[in-house]
């Protein structure tokens, strides 16, 4: 058969198959809804259709669906006809007017572009929803041909007023550009990055970075598939805004499961949650609530605000929902004022005077974001200050005085949580790591207490200023050895130190440990004098007044490990075991103990004892 007669036979079994194809897809595939909530108070900020049943089509995953509709030719037809299943779905669900679908774009079909926005404009109408109630996530373009497509895509679903998010970020070639000349309303890490983040640096430090870039533009970030209480410590903690994954809430079809709000886990210390508060209250009393535009409202609209608002720079511009959408500055419409015809151009409701050519990106932050945080967002010289928003939504602005003041409140924090001698975190920031290690059971923690011995008479003998020497030289030989280790070091107070450990076996962290008290005790040898170097000892009075011979300074190191699977909520049964740790350090040879923490019969009694607390906790929920 020649190839013409071949093209002649498939063009006509797909002009068979593409009517029942259609009918099969629109009686058989359904929809789920996976939410997506913000992060701190767990309120539903919206939903991502998923397509389901596509084994009754014969199909293994919703993408085999599309390929074949590709390959048959009616990928369009099929595009419009779920998108309307979606939307009519959605839109039976309670409260749905305060939420958002995001709806995946196929990029083959991105040629028909005014089609698929029509028939979604149509099919939102005829729900009784609006635009801004859909997000479309656009797809990774590798063709160059496809970005005008992407293009006019982005521009006219804006011109809608549909949102749009950006999605699997990271996966891609391309969207980084993508980022920097369409500017997304919501950004969605792939979930790549977010598997295991709480055990991996570079994640981490690729996450924190992405966010904060998003940020300054004033885009939000979902952190995509977030399984474990643990992933969403980590999305938390390098400053995602919404999330979605199984550790909220898995899909659901039946729009009788849908809630205005999930729990979201959290351990935070009661510590960390009283300064959260006042963190909180401190930004409600500096923030101010500029008069704002919304995005659809025109130039003369904006001079109006600024003329009633005269001491009013900025105008936060926002869209249909309250999200921020960045600002005008009010020396842009001046400049174009002082042209000539300046104000008659922007007044003539002829020309195409929208808002958008004035709309400058702004950092954006969440009223839960930390205080270090606000301040890193900030641009060098503060002029345009910074949005704030509450779930999302425009709550007022942090103009440059309070953004100095923050600046200020950061640091006079940071110097209370360090401790002034060796600049090492004190006390407060060691009961929040160990607090927050012991609620982690997925990976080895080890705690490591360290004590000087003698360090009382060598003290007396030498004086305080030699004393804090020899206290700044062991907080220096703790950075250096341990920085590189992802280790955390602190200085409890006086001569007493703790280092916390991450994914380290105890053996491991006992020979980490005793290298660092041989390399200790070495280099605090050339603080004593040269007959006390000599001899190896000194002559000093103890607390009775009578003469002592005491050696070298060295040093006591308590190792407690805590195994993987194991978490602790009560604190003293750590306390009872350290204490006694510490002495066993002190009268080992080599002055390092180890243990893990339920291998004595006494740790055994009280972890079975959580154990049945916490399956008592299981089976009343």
């Amino acid at each position: 058969m020649s190839e013409t007669s071949d093209r002649i036979a498939a063009a006509w079994r797909s002009a068979q198959s593409l009517p029942l194809f259609m009918t099969q897809a629109e009686a058989a595939l359904d929809y789920a809804f996976q939410p997506i909530v913000d992060i701190d108070s767990g309120e539903v900020y919206g939903y991502e259709a998923l397509l389901r049943e596509v084994e009754k089509l014969g199909f293994r995953a919703p993408r085999d669906v599309f390929d074949h509709a590709h390959g048959i030719g009616c990928l369009a037809e099929l595009e419009t006809l779920l998108r309307r299943k979606a939307i009519a779905k959605f839109s039976r669900m309670k409260a749905v007017e305060k939420t958002k679908l995001f709806l995946n774009i196929d990029a083959r079909n991105l040629s028909a572009t005014d089609d698929m926005l029509d028939t979604t404009v149509a099919a939102v109408a005829a729900h009784g929803l609006s635009p801004w109630n859909i997000c479309l996530e656009i797809p990774e373009i590798h063709e160059r041909l496809a970005q005008d497509d992407l293009r006019n895509l982005v521009g006219r679903a804006r011109d809608r007023g549909f949102g749009i998010a950006l999605d699997d970020f990271g996966q891609g070639y391309s969207q980084l550009r993508v980022l920097y000349q369409y500017e997304p309303g919501i950004l969605k890490i792939d979930r790549f990055f977010i598997t295991a983040l709480q055990n991996d640096a570079r994640k981490r430090l690729f996450v924190s970075s992405v966010v904060e870039l998003a940020h300054v533009l004033g885009i939000r970030v979902v952190a995509e598939g977030v399984e474990t209480p643990s992933e969403l410590r980590a999305c938390r903690d390098v400053g995602c805004d919404l999330v979605q994954g199984y550790v909220i809430a898995r899909p659901f079809t039946d729009l009788g499961e849908a809630r205005p709000s999930y729990p979201v886990p959290t351990d935070r210390p009661l510590r960390s949650d009283m300064r959260k508060v006042a963190e909180r209250d401190f930004l409600e009393r500096e923030m101010v609530k500029l008069a704002a535009i919304s995005e659809t409202g025109s130039v003369a609209h904006a001079l109006e605000i600024f003329q009633a608002n005269p001491h009013q720079t900025i105008l936060p511009v926002l869209n249909a929902t309250g999200e921020p959408r960045g600002l005008i500055r009010e020396a842009d419409l001046k400049s174009f004022l002082y042209l000539s015809f300046g104000r008659d151009l922007l007044l003539n409701p002829t020309l195409d005077n929208h808002l958008r050519r004035f709309v400058r990106p702004c950092a954006v932050a969440d009223i839960n974001a930390p205080l270090d945080r606000l301040v890193d967002l900030g641009t060098e010289d503060f002029s345009d200050g910074l949005l704030v928003t509450r779930a999302g939504r425009y709550a007022g602005c942090l103009l440059a005085g309070s953004l100095l003041k923050i600046s200020n409140e950061v640091r006079l924090q940071i110097a209370q949580d360090q401790n002034p001698l060796t600049k090492l975190p004190g006390n407060s920031a060691i009961a929040d790591h160990v607090t927050r290690a012991c609620a982690e059971p997925s990976r080895d923690r080890a705690f490591c207490y360290i004590d000087f011995d003698n360090f009382k008479p060598f003290n007396d003998a030498y004086g305080f200023r030699i004393g804090d020497r020899a206290l700044i030289l062991f907080a220096e030989l703790m950075k250096r050895r341990l920085d590189t280790l992802r280790a955390f070091v602190g200085h409890i107070g006086g001569d007493d130190y703790f280092v916390g450990l991450e994914e380290w076996t105890p053996d491991r962290a006992g020979r980490l440990m005793a290298e660092l008290r041989e390399e200790f005790a070495r280099n605090v040898e050339s603080l004593y004098s040269p007959e006390h170097r000599r001899q190896g000892y000194i002559l000093a009075e103890d607390r009775k007044g009578r003469v002592q011979t005491y050696p070298l300074l060295s040093c006591s190191i308590a190792i407690l490990h805590i195994p993987t699977g194991l978490s602790i909520e009560n604190l003293d049964l750590l306390s009872n075991h350290i204490a006694r740790l510490k002495q066993r350090a002190k009268a080992e040879p080599g002055g390092v103990a180890v243990a893990t923490f339920g291998a004595d019969s006494e740790d055994r009694s009280a972890v079975d004892a959580l154990q049945k607390t916490a399956e008592r906790l299981r089976e009343a929920l």
